[in-house]
């Protein structure tokens, strides 16, 4: 059998063999193109998320995409991929797709939002002082928006600063910036003053629109464990407030000018205890 297989390989024509290296040669490359093209896709690790008709979680479902898909990455905008699956385009949140475990139907509603934080003042803007007038508002505001990012992009929350070092931003871009992204909230941190008298302490929320009062209240209500107390939820006309498109709170968090709150406001114990209750509120909030 053998023998009589080596003749029949023996007596194929030659034109044969080329045709059969040649159709062998495009397999092995329409394979090889097809693994490049799987391999570029991105994989979906959640266990479901929710293709959007545009790139905010208020818009439109289009879809479901379930863990292990592969999705094609067409553009991106403020964090939100736009692709294609199943011959649907539409829009998903980037953030969450590397989140193993994560369902968009069972899971908090946190991990789904934009939240844009705002650290009062920076660089030309000094802000408040101390009342040795050593310490600066705009270090501290920095400090503990920072501590709050981390906290809330511990929970998957899609973060977005306004600035992360010491520089000075427009406030008008600030606010900008919370309509540009479609941000959920914009949550401006500041300390305050008693115009150096020092008779004053505590912390207080703000609000200018009344669309805004539950946000502000469900944060304030979280905060009242903090060891600086609260002077509660208050109207503030002030710009990031009234004239942003977007959920707004401001967060005076301590007076600079009093020997209590300032020992607290340099605390990094204190700017994390606020960075904790603050997911918290916003975990509630949004639930």
């Amino acid at each position: 059998m053998i023998n009589h297989l080596r003749n029949k390989i023996r007596n194929t024509p030659r034109r044969t063999w080329i045709h059969c290296g040649i159709i062998s040669t495009i397999v092995l490359i329409l394979l090889i193109i097809e693994l490049v093209r799987l391999f570029s896709l991105t994989e979906i690790k959640a266990a479901d998320l929710y293709l959007h008709q545009d790139p905010n979680r208020e818009s439109a479902v289009v879809s479901e995409i379930p863990h292990g898909q592969h999705v094609k990455v067409i553009k991106q905008s403020n964090n939100w991929w736009y692709i294609k699956y199943n011959n649907k385009k539409g829009w998903i949140p980037s953030w969450l797709v590397g989140v193993d475990g994560y369902n968009v139907k069972t899971s908090d509603q946190l991990p789904q939002t934009t939240i844009v934080i705002d650290p009062g003042h920076g660089g030309s803007d000094s802000g408040t002082l101390s009342a040795n007038e050593n310490y600066m508002e705009k270090t501290y505001t920095l400090q503990m928006a920072k501590k709050v990012a981390n906290e809330l992009r511990q929970q998957h929350v899609n973060v977005i600063m306004t600035r992360t070092r010491d520089e000075y931003v427009t406030l008008a871009k600030r606010t900008q910036l919370a309509d540009q992204s479609h941000a959920d909230l914009f949550i401006s941190f500041h300390f305050n003053s008693d115009n150096g008298n020092g008779n004053a302490d505590g912390y207080g929320v703000y609000q200018y629109h009344s669309s805004d009062n539950k946000v502000a209240n469900t944060v304030n209500d979280a905060l009242d464990n903090l060891p600086v107390k609260s002077r509660g939820v208050s109207f503030g006309n002030y710009y990031v407030l009234r004239e942003n498109q977007r959920p707004a709170i401001l967060c005076e968090m301590g007076f600079m000018d009093s020997a209590h709150d300032i020992h607290y406001i340099q605390s990094s114990d204190y700017q994390q205890h606020v960075a904790d209750d603050m997911s918290k509120a916003l975990s509630k909030y949004f639930d």
